[in-house]
């Protein structure tokens, strides 16, 4: 089912600034000069983004319980924030079509700002619970996008050694990728480079066949679990049309409809749909970065072709 994506965020409105610029005083300042010198559309265009400002900051003490006090850590730490400085807030709709393959390709902050001016902000009230507060935002921190990002190209790299092991080949998801700890008869699992993940399996329950088969099991449940709580309250089902047909047993058809206003859900929902259509992923031989499988390209780019290439005779001299 196709996705629906709607975003406010507009590519000259979003910007990269530290998170000094929260103070009140410097944030109204930044916000001024992106104004006309116009004084009535400047004070219009002030009043919309306190409005939004504040009303992140209302929500976001759902998401995080002092959540002034996070704003003052931010600022405190003066670390960078993307942000988002409205001339007009009105919906576009973006195809994402292949996002979650880009959004792990992300690697600079530079990467990060070229990508939300082109999708918009996550829509993400608060950092790394189990399930995902969204909600409309006009600033985010980048190590919130790291985080998203390094996240994604786990579950892809995940994604991909599912796919290896059903064929199998020589691969150990359990010790290359996951850890795997049992105590008192219950093994938890944990990323190899730190994370915890909220899964765990009662091994008396396992046969002896499914412990022996532990990586796929694992593997599949963390996959489909971990996309599944991203997904949670960030998809909306409507329907687009009724339809009459005369086959059907109440004389028509509903045309179905999902659709999100938050760019982290439909990052997910695209990965989810990968997966579903066993697209094929691969990481450039190069850089690391992921992309879609063309042909029998082995490299993200041209770039990283002639690079490899110089590498290789570099080598071999």
């Amino acid at each position: 089912m196709k996705l629906l994506f709607n975003t406010v965020h507009q590519p000259g409105q979003i910007e990269i600034y530290n998170a000094s610029v929260l103070d009140k005083v410097k944030l109204e300042s930044i916000v001024n000069d992106q104004g006309e010198k116009n004084s009535a559309r400047e004070e219009v265009f002030t009043s919309e983004f306190k409005k939004l400002y504040n009303l992140q900051v209302t929500k976001g003490r759902g998401a995080i319980a002092n959540y002034e006090y996070f704003i003052e850590q931010l600022i405190e730490g003066n670390l960078p924030c993307l942000f988002f400085i409205p001339e007009a807030v009105s919906p576009v709709r973006k195809e994402i079509e292949g996002i979650a393959v880009k959004f792990a390709s992300l690697e600079t902050s530079k990467d990060i700002v070229e990508f939300a001016k082109k999708y918009g902000l996550l829509g993400v009230l608060g950092p790394f619970s189990r399930t995902t507060d969204y909600g409309f935002t006009v600033f985010e921190p980048i190590y919130w996008w790291e985080h998203y990002i390094s996240q994604i190209k786990k579950l892809i790299k995940l994604y991909k050694m599912l796919k290896k092991k059903h064929k199998n080949q020589n691969i150990d998801i359990i010790g290359e990728l996951l850890n795997y700890k049992e105590g008192n008869g219950v093994g938890t699992f944990e990323w190899n480079k730190g994370g915890k993940i909220p899964f765990y399996l009662k091994e008396e329950e396992l046969s002896d066949e499914e412990f022996e088969h532990l990586d796929e099991i694992a593997g599949a449940h963390i996959l489909t679990l971990l996309v599944r709580e991203r997904l949670k309250g960030a998809i909306n089902v409507d329907f687009s049309d009724i339809i009459k047909c005369e086959s059907s047993n109440i004389g028509f058809r509903i045309k179905e409809v999902y659709s999100t206003d938050y760019l982290l859900g439909a990052i997910y929902y695209d990965l989810w749909q990968l997966i579903s259509n066993d697209v094929e992923v691969l990481f450039c031989k190069y850089c690391g970065r992921t992309f879609t499988k063309s042909g029998r390209k082995k490299y993200c780019n041209d770039s990283c072709k002639s690079m490899a290439y110089k590498q290789r005779k570099k080598g071999g001299k």
